[in-house]
């Protein structure tokens, strides 16, 4: 198993500046400790709630993280393709590779909500139908070896071209934020695209996710549960008393993020949507290192298997002291015996 983060902000400064440093600070620690990767969210514009620091442009963060970091691959979580002209997405991405020395992924989706909203206005056509047509568009762009014409039903042109091409050939990765459309997924297997999934879905609903893009129709990459991208929180303390006591009193969020609302007890409010319950549900995994363990492989085992874990990061959980003795705990204590996990086989008993 690979380790990795998706970094979804939420912090709540004043000045975007102090957010992005905080932010660009976990990227490089994450580089430091060997993690593969980092996928940045982009909550721009186009979104239907806006605070100071959001990040608006993840590509202009990533190329900045690259400068900053050796090794790790940097990706966009995700671009919302209904609100760019895919030509610029597609030259956009093709910059940042060549910035990025060939660590660029890049990341493709519809949007929070994936459609349009008061802030958005109003779009052309269906979200769904136009971040597919702009997804070819886009394939086409980085491959073509000459102009070609694109008579779409969102967009037209003649004799169009990118420069540059992609600096990684004939194309980098791309990441696809799946929900639980199957037209995603399948999508997702067809362009041969590495599958993000969000942090607050329930294993079940995961597990049958993931079985749509497993049987879908592949194209030149097979669909393999390796390239699955899950996400959850991760912290590790000394004891499970320390780290309950560490978050104990940490903002989740709860007033924000409808998709939480099936943790709510029966008879709830969002109000109950604390961190020590979400520990409670197996949404978060925090602990010691041995229960950590136990968490992320019967995690593992309830999906069936994944070839990548990312943190979740980006938020104030936990002060920034502890979040790196947190996640230097978790990669020299938890992710060594995570190692036998290849994303096929089972988990089995924890190992020591």
């Amino acid at each position: 198993m690979d380790f990795g983060l998706f970094s979804n902000g939420q912090r709540y400064n004043e000045i975007a500046r102090d957010t992005y440093r905080e932010d660009m600070d976990e990227v490089i620690l994450a580089d430091e400790l060997g993690m593969k990767e980092a996928w940045i969210s982009e909550h721009g514009t186009f979104v239907s709630f806006h605070a100071p620091d959001q990040m608006p442009s993840a590509d202009l963060f990533i190329c900045k993280a690259a400068a900053l970091t050796k090794t790790i691959r940097l990706g966009p979580g995700i671009r919302p393709l209904p609100f760019f002209h895919p030509m610029q997405v597609a030259t956009d991405c093709a910059v940042c590779d060549h910035l990025t020395d060939g660590r660029y992924m890049a990341g493709f989706g519809l949007g929070l909500g994936g459609a349009a909203t008061e802030p958005r206005g109003k779009l052309p056509g269906p979200p769904r139908e136009m971040a597919y047509e702009a997804i070819d568009l886009i394939l086409k762009a980085w491959t073509s070896p000459e102009p070609f014409d694109w008579n779409g039903k969102f967009w037209q042109g003649k004799q169009w071209k990118i420069i540059p091409k992609p600096f990684t050939k004939p194309r980098m990765d791309v990441g696809m934020a799946c929900s639980k459309s199957d037209s995603t997924l399948e999508i997702t297997a067809a362009r041969g695209f590495l599958p993000l999934f969000s942090w607050h879905q329930k294993s079940a609903d995961l597990a049958k996710m993931i079985r749509t893009y497993l049987d879908a129709p592949a194209g030149d990459v097979k669909p393999s549960r390796r390239r699955l991208r899950m996400s959850r929180f991760v912290y590790v303390a000394e004891t499970v008393e320390q780290a309950r006591r560490d978050l104990r009193d940490c903002d989740v969020g709860s007033a924000k993020f409808n998709r939480l609302n099936e943790f709510i007890p029966p008879g709830g409010t969002k109000d109950d949507l604390t961190m020590e319950r979400l520990m409670d549900e197996g949404l978060f995994f925090c602990g010691d290192p041995d229960s950590v363990t136990r968490q992320i492989r019967q995690f593992y085992d309830e999906l069936g298997g994944f070839g990548t874990l990312l943190l979740v990061c980006g938020k104030d959980w936990g002060t920034w002291e502890q979040r790196q003795r947190s996640w230097r705990m978790f990669m020299r204590d938890v992710a060594p015996r995570l190692a036998d996990l290849d994303g096929a086989s089972p988990a089995g008993p924890a190992k020591s």
